[in-house]
């Protein structure tokens, strides 16, 4: 049990879930109150201030990957003049003044995209959020809870430099254990803010303190790992060779974070300007349930991705990819059976608590079900191939990303928000999906036919009889 426990304890993948789970429990808990106690004009501004919030990654603009990566390159022993080819170069042995000119790096990039995402919420989130606020029953109590949220961003944003370095370090398994425990905090919080009457800014308030902890507890593990190292590191100039080294795959990723999930999560920005309140509720409302699920499913895969830049800075291809199928396959399975869970016992849910805002109605939660498997299914292949350090993500995403806006806008005069999903389906099932695919079959040399037997055709048989039971019943 004692080992058990200490695997559980250590496992990048367990603790992730853990994270997850914990944050997902804010569904059970705090959620509930949400849709029961906000007005649905509430519920919009809560769920668009989150939308906006997770839009942070599209400002990032693809450093937080590219440092990560780099960082366990220099763990596999590559040195910097070598990040072009490391699978060739690794020693095993870190070099420290490498760390230090790639930490220095980093540390100013991330002082400089602090400020452009906190300028880019003032100037954009305020536009975008000025309907809907002027709907709401109290549009001072709002515009207070958005400046909140302006405040802490940009000390939010700077502290991503802490979790990039120790995800490098593949700290992973630390990283979400204390995540875990300010998820618990932040529920907790949260579930006494709405019990005793708070409103969305005691909520908002709530949620921004939790932010501010979680940078400062990453400042105290990152400088606490490797035996203290990062104290040590010493403060050196912006290097542009470092920069001009690793600004092709980030550029690269950057494209294709902002035409995929910058894209799909503003959507219901997009909606919330024109749809009326209670069905832009409903839709907001399916596509939280639907980025935790995707989150949840993904951990599995995406807790390991240190250890595959690792592996492959090592030339351990084989091991590699056995990490990596089996990653796959579990990640997918819990991505269809959550679906399931999602499709058949929340509706229920929702109407007995008295929610007032909708689950999606059975079209359009079928069709988002259809549509984030495929981008499960292409992430993972696409996270899978970036570990040799050739980014395609551009491409991927950005002819993926143009299918979706030409489908979603063309159709969305028709058929709604409807619209949305049926342009994931046509981004990602036309292109996304199959050229990330091909992509990693031929980096590593594999058969389409076996390896994904192994790992996807079960899951999505399954999946699609789950949607025929979601339609039919």
């Amino acid at each position: 049990m004692r080992s058990l426990l200490l695997r559980v304890w250590n496992s990048p993948t367990y603790t992730t879930w853990g994270s997850l789970l914990a944050n997902s429990v804010s569904a059970v808990v705090v959620l509930p109150l949400v849709l029961t106690r906000f007005s649905p004009e509430e519920i919009v501004l809560w769920y668009l201030m989150l939308t906006f919030l997770g839009l942070q990654y599209v400002v990032d603009i693809g450093f937080s990957p590219t440092f990560s990566r780099i960082i366990a390159y220099l763990l596999g022993g590559v040195a910097v003049e070598d990040l072009h080819r490391p699978s060739t170069s690794g020693t095993g042995t870190l070099n420290q003044g490498d760390l230090n000119r790639v930490y220095s790096t980093m540390r100013i990039v991330y002082s400089v995209l602090g400020l452009a995402w906190t300028f880019w919420l003032l100037v954009v989130g305020t536009l975008a959020l000025y309907r809907p606020i002027s709907h709401a029953q109290d549009p001072r109590s709002a515009w207070i809870a958005w400046a909140v949220i302006i405040v802490v961003s940009y000390t939010s944003f700077w502290g991503e430099q802490y979790v990039s370095y120790l995800m490098g370090l593949n700290h992973v398994a630390l990283l979400r254990r204390w995540d875990t425990i300010a998820a618990v905090g932040s529920i907790a919080t949260s579930f006494l803010v709405l019990y005793c009457g708070g409103g969305l800014l005691s909520l908002v308030i709530a949620n921004q303190v939790w932010q501010l902890f979680r940078v400062a507890r990453n400042r105290w593990l990152a400088r606490s790992a490797l035996g203290g190292l990062l104290p040590s590191v010493s403060r050196e100039p912006f290097s542009r060779d470092i920069f001009n080294s690793i600004w092709p795959s980030v550029w690269r990723s950057g494209i294709g974070v902002a035409m995929s999930y910058g894209v799909i999560q503003s959507s219901g920005i997009i909606y919330a300007q024109v749809g009326t309140t209670a069905n832009v509720a409903s839709y907001l409302l399916g596509m939280r349930f639907m980025q935790i699920l995707t989150q949840v499913s993904g951990a599995p895969f995406n807790s390991k991705i240190p250890v595959y830049s690792r592996l492959y800075a090592e030339g351990k291809k084989t091991e590699l990819l056995q990490i990596a199928e089996r990653g796959m396959r579990l990640s997918h399975w819990v991505y269809v059976l959550g679906f399931g869970g999602l499709a058949f016992l929340i509706e229920p849910i929702l109407r007995y608590i008295g929610s007032n805002a909708a689950f999606p109605n059975p079209i359009l939660w079928t069709l988002m079900g259809l549509a984030f498997f495929a981008e499960r299914f292409g992430a993972m292949h696409i996270q899978l191939y970036s570990t040799t350090n050739h980014i395609t993500w551009h491409v991927a995403n950005g002819v993926s990303g143009v299918i979706y806006l030409a489908v979603s806008l063309g159709l969305f005069g028709s058929i709604g928000a409807y619209a949305f999903p049926v342009g994931i389906i046509a981004g990602y099932y036309g292109f996304y999906s199959w050229y990330a695919a091909r992509q990693t079959y031929k980096a590593f040399g594999l058969k389409p036919l076996t390896f994904e037997k192994s790992c996807s055709v079960a899951p999505a048989t399954v999946l699609i009889a789950l949607l025929l039971g979601v339609l039919l019943t």
